[in-house]
């Protein structure tokens, strides 16, 4: 399965991670101008088990 978008955080990591589109005329760009790729934000929601 082929991811279609790239995380990426801003430069010198001042703000929040954005999804990009994960297609050359948008990465080249974004990343020209100081974007650099990361991991994914942590979602916010807990994952629990129930066993019984």
């Amino acid at each position: 399965m082929t991811e279609e978008t790239v995380w990426l955080a801003p430069p010198f990591r001042q703000g929040e991670p954005k999804a990009f589109e994960a297609k050359p005329e948008v990465l080249v760009p974004a990343m020209n101008a100081g974007w650099s790729q990361c991991e994914p934000p942590a979602s916010s929601e807990e994952v629990t088990e129930h066993v019984g």
